[in-house]
């Protein structure tokens, strides 16, 4: 496992970039820039998601980290600091899991369509 302050990069990193991303668009948008054609739509959206859920699962070693490191001289703290990785992967694990099972229900529910269903 990297250290917290990669992590903390990393997840920092990915946060800029979900901020960032809208903000250049505004500002394309605003000089003038005409908006993508529907083909660029789909492929954006699954991007965009993507960086989501990336910056979701980088925060998850960030937070584990940075409590059980305030807890390093906490006893009862010992075995979860000893199993801090394994923390991480069953917490990543349950996020994709919980993300399998959202895809489907969001493509019925017309997430990625063109137009919103009301």
């Amino acid at each position: 496992m990297l250290s917290l302050r990669a992590h903390a990069w990393i997840s920092g990193a990915l946060l800029a970039a979900l901020i960032g991303i809208p903000i250049a668009g505004n500002i394309a948008e605003a000089a003038g820039v005409p908006a993508p054609s529907g083909a660029w739509r789909l492929p954006f959206q699954i991007f965009y998601l993507s960086l989501f859920l990336a910056f979701a699962l980088s925060a998850v070693p960030v937070i584990v980290l940075s409590v059980l490191r305030a807890q390093k001289d906490n006893a009862a703290a010992a075995p979860l600091i000893r199993n801090q990785a394994r923390i991480v992967w069953v917490l990543w694990a349950l996020m994709l899991l919980g993300a399998a099972i959202a895809l489907p229900a969001m493509i019925r529910d017309g997430f990625f369509a063109a137009s919103p269903k009301s």
